[in-house]
């Protein structure tokens, strides 16, 4: 029978792959990829711990300067670091100055928003909407706070949370009550956003 790892066997491990984990697990909650096996995480994660520890760790054994305690130098290298990083990863993805570059330089990197749908909704401002279904009828209201675009494979459901009327001269009017629609995605046919909102 095989011996059991040691509890400092698996604290290392911990240590080991935490970096990778941290960045990847923060930066996939402001991203809509499909999710990996169990095995293929795993691998993602020694990766960039790889990578990581390869270009950080030297900066923790600088035989100069600041010298701290081995505690707060593991706690710093493992877990704080990580984070930055991966809040920095986030802010770099979400400002698009990555995609202008490349676009710049002549390349075509894959984005990060995986579809059209979540690209079209990612920080979108207040705008009237038409949702086209695929009865043939529509469905008009406003894009704003309380609004909601599902962001999984799975469907694509959308919660207008202000509908409003369009006559057959193009004005706009609320409906009175207020009131929502959850919409289906399979019930989607089209979605347009016109100039102008509520709030603007």
């Amino acid at each position: 029978m095989a011996d059991l790892p040691k509890a400092e066997e698996i604290a290392a491990l911990a240590s080991l792959l935490s970096p990778g984990i941290i960045i990847l697990w923060i930066r996939g909650r402001f991203q809509n990829s499909a999710q990996l096996k169990i095995t293929d995480q795993v691998i993602s994660f020694a990766l960039f711990s790889v990578a990581y520890n390869a270009a950080v760790y030297p900066l923790f054994h600088a035989t100069s300067g600041l010298q701290l305690p081995h505690w707060l130098w593991q706690f710093l290298l493992s877990f704080v670091v990580p984070l930055i990083i991966s809040v920095g990863i986030v802010f770099f993805d979400s400002s698009e100055k990555f995609y202008r570059f490349t676009n710049w330089a002549g390349l075509r990197p894959t984005h990060h928003e995986p579809t059209a749908w979540d690209y079209a909704y990612r920080n979108r401002a207040p705008s009237y909407m038409m949702v086209h279904l695929t009865d043939g009828s529509t469905v008009s209201g406003v894009w704003a706070e309380g609004s909601f675009a599902s962001s999984t494979a799975g469907d694509r459901d959308l919660l207008v949370s202000q509908l409003w009327h369009v006559d057959t001269n193009g004005v706009w009017s609320e409906i009175t009550p207020q009131r929502s629609m959850l919409i289906c995605g399979g019930s989607i046919r089209m979605v347009e956003f016109i100039s102008g909102g509520e709030n603007e």
